[in-house]
């Protein structure tokens, strides 16, 4: 893999992380910027604790992932009534579930088929990352991940653009309720804006159908 593609691959990766650090990271990082201590931490987090279900849980990712349950929940307006008393948003007192609706709701009509999958794609980068560096994965193993991640996004999206309010509707999703949704939308808007507005932007160097053949 060549300097370009790698610097693409971490432009990538960052993208479902929260505030300027994803902006930081995506513009400069070579390298993950983590111990081993951390890289562990964050992947015991992610419920990855050996070989077994950091591949599986990169697997499910890819092939799977959390825009499948975006999809699902997207059926549940799809087919619902127009009358108010039927709202899945009103019936529902689970917090975490009622988040995920309200940012189906919210972006169902945003975004394309394939609604929240560049949130995934970023994440089996990003935990690639983690799980090479704690040995959970080998080298070649990482770089197989990676370029299947790359090759799905290239495929999904056409453009950093597209790639990006993914990203961001996917993070939105998975936040443990509205308000938290709302905290994250505030912190966040400055990052979004230098990624599309910000003469360094990596956006605007590195194209988003870079080649990996």
């Amino acid at each position: 893999m060549n300097r370009k593609q790698k610097k693409y691959i971490n432009t990538l990766a960052p993208l479902c992380m929260t505030g300027y650090y994803s902006y930081y990271y995506s513009l400069y990082l070579s390298k993950l910027p983590f111990t081993k201590h951390k890289a562990n931490k964050h992947l015991k987090y992610l419920e990855i604790t050996d070989s077994q279900t950091a591949h599986a849980k990169v697997e499910w990712l890819l092939t799977k992932g959390n825009r499948w349950e975006f999809y699902c929940l997207k059926s549940i307006f799809l087919f619902d009534t127009e009358n108010e008393s039927n709202d899945p948003l009103s019936a529902n007192e689970d917090e975490r579930f009622t988040a995920k609706l309200s940012a189906v709701k919210k972006y169902m009509y945003r975004l394309n088929e394939h609604s929240i999958g560049a949130f995934d794609i970023s994440s089996v980068l990003w935990i690639t990352m983690h799980a090479q560096k704690t040995g959970l994965i080998t080298k070649e193993e990482a770089q197989a991940f990676e370029l299947r991640a790359v090759r799905l996004a290239q495929s999904m999206y056409i453009n950093w653009r597209d790639y990006l309010a993914s990203c961001t509707a996917g993070t939105e999703y998975l936040q443990k309720s509205t308000s938290n949704q709302e905290k994250y939308l505030t912190y966040h808007k400055n990052t979004l804006i230098k990624f599309m507005a910000s003469k360094h932007s990596p956006f605007r160097k590195i194209d988003f159908k870079t080649s990996f053949s």
